[in-house]
């Protein structure tokens, strides 16, 4: 477990360097002893190799990383939850005037709640049929040293990720009510599925992308690209309900109120479209490692 987790270290340190040492020294991480110091000072390099990475040949412009932009954006998301589903005055007023318009209220609000809820489930299904696969890849001799570590690492990642991907994912609300407090009134409750479900999906963005480099998860990491593309688009067609549901109600909403949604919106859209970009373009480089036949 140990060895596997320090391959899955390696994944921090920037392209330029994975590209021109990465088969090296995950060859050494495979054949010495791998102890928990060994994962801290592949940790601390990670941090170095960024600090340093003029210093690594081939090395283009200095480019944020995915993972800080999605980390970013996920806190901005748990930022914006207080302004955003927990404004009695706003979401109480902005429901009531919305309910003016009768049914339509009601059914905007099972709409958006739906979509959230299958674009989560879908999140959590993307990848389990490449934990299958790593699982029984890690099972099979035959498939190669290579293979077999990444599996490894595809596994021991998803147990890593476990605890906190249930707790947004299949809790769904758990995380947020026990850190943050519930959303307030029917109108909180539709839409606080937007403020997580962006933050599962780039929970369980690691899997695919570690898996992409083994020719033989090519597969399973294309499948995961896929149906997460789908939960990221149904993610962004349940904020079109509740965007009716906020303009219906627009006179009685405060501007701070407003503007949270608003910005929660675009930025779980925009996260959401993120993760779905990246893991369809691992599923097609991994796609690209497989020999024609």
């Amino acid at each position: 477990m140990m060895r596997a987790l320090a391959g899955a270290m390696l994944s921090l340190y920037p392209k330029a360097w994975r590209d021109r040492y990465g088969d090296e020294v995950a060859d050494l991480i495979a054949s010495r002893t791998v102890r928990l110091r060994t994962v801290f000072d592949l940790v601390a390099g990670a941090a170095d190799a960024w600090i340093h990475r003029r210093r690594v040949p081939g090395a283009g412009p200095a480019r944020i990383p995915l993972a800080a932009v999605l980390t970013i954006a996920g806190t901005a998301l748990l930022l914006l939850w207080n302004p955003g589903v927990r404004d009695p005055a706003s979401l109480n007023g902005t429901w009531a005037e919305a309910s003016v318009a009768g049914a339509l209220a009601g059914h905007l609000s099972a709409t958006a709640t739906s979509l959230f809820v299958v674009s989560a489930a879908l999140g959590v299904l993307a990848v389990v049929p490449l934990l299958i696969t790593s699982y029984t890849v890690t099972r099979h001799p035959a498939q190669g040293q290579v293979a077999r570590t990444t599996a490894r690492r595809v596994v021991v990642t998803a147990l890593l990720l476990a605890v906190p991907v249930a707790l947004v994912g299949c809790a769904l609300y758990g995380m947020a009510f026990a850190h943050l407090g519930a959303p307030v009134g029917p109108l909180g409750e539709t839409m606080v599925g937007g403020f997580l479900i962006p933050v599962m999906l780039a929970l369980v963005l690691p899997l695919p992308t570690i898996a992409a480099s083994a020719p033989s998860l090519a597969p399973g990491v294309r499948a995961s690209g896929k149906v997460l593309t789908v939960a990221a688009i149904l993610n962004a067609l349940a904020w079109v309900p509740v965007l009716i549901l906020l303009a219906l109600g627009l006179p009685k909403a405060s501007w701070t109120f407003t503007a949270a949604v608003a910005a929660g919106a675009l930025i779980s859209v925009g996260m959401s479209a993120l993760v779905a970009r990246s893991a369809l373009g691992h599923g097609r480089s991994a796609m690209g490692q497989l020999s024609p036949a």
